[in-house]
């Protein structure tokens, strides 16, 4: 099985967020996709360009009041090995291509994820970021595969990933911070902090942030330093 996260980014006004959900969720049931986990509720974010973006796609739909409308967030954990992958993913907008737009919406996500454990609560979604010199790279990976194996790990990507920093700036720029101070104090490896490389780890997790945290894992010693931090999301 091939499972992934589809992310449904939409923009409504809120009155309209019950009946929003209630569609999708008829949606991605005749979908013919194997769905293994889905949001309880859409949730809010902050993304200034989708809301803009989407807010620009409803005028053009002629949706009722597009400069007020919010933006929201839904995802489903899905394998679609079962269906025609392209046709079953279009039933993750809130109409057909043909049909008139209820709901101006994009899609994203995550693929190539490996399920594991159950869940035992509320999921969310976990960001793990390290900061550390290239060539620490697979230490980085270590010490992911050691979080991973210590939490409820519903759903994660098996490799991490390189991040740019100056495009996810507010993930790794905490970093930065902790790794200046350490080499000001003269535990650090010396290296200019924002000229290191960042990598990131995704999971779907019913264990909440402060238990994440307690797992996260780091390397600071003489021989590399490798710092990490967490980020959750509502899944």
């Amino acid at each position: 099985m091939a499972f992934e996260i589809v992310t449904t980014h939409f923009v409504a006004h809120e009155p309209d967020l019950d009946g929003a959900y209630e569609l999708y969720r008829d949606r991605i049931r005749a979908s013919g996709a194997e769905i293994a986990a889905v949001s309880p509720r859409p949730h809010p974010i902050d993304d200034e360009f989708l809301l803009w973006d989407l807010r620009c796609q409803a005028a053009y739909d002629n949706l009722a009041a597009p400069e007020e409308l919010q933006l929201y967030e839904l995802n489903a954990l899905v394998d679609f090995t079962t269906t025609n992958s392209d046709e079953a993913r279009d039933h993750f907008f809130f109409e057909d291509m043909t049909g008139p737009t209820r709901f101006a919406a994009s899609l994203g996500g995550l693929s190539n994820l490996t399920l594991r454990d159950a869940p035992v609560g509320e999921l969310s979604l976990t960001t793990i970021v390290y900061l550390g010199a290239s060539e620490h790279v697979l230490l980085a990976q270590s010490l992911f595969d050691d979080t991973i194996t210590a939490l409820n790990t519903v759903a994660y990507q098996p490799y991490v990933a390189p991040l740019e920093g100056t495009e996810h700036a507010a993930l790794v720029g905490p970093l930065w911070l902790r790794d200046a101070t350490l080499n000001i104090i003269g535990k650090g490896d010396g290296l200019f902090s924002p000229g290191k490389d960042a990598w990131a780890g995704w999971l779907l997790t019913s264990d909440g942030h402060d238990v994440v945290e307690k797992q996260l894992r780091e390397h600071i010693e003489p021989d590399a330093v490798v710092l990490s931090r967490a980020v959750s999301e509502p899944f």
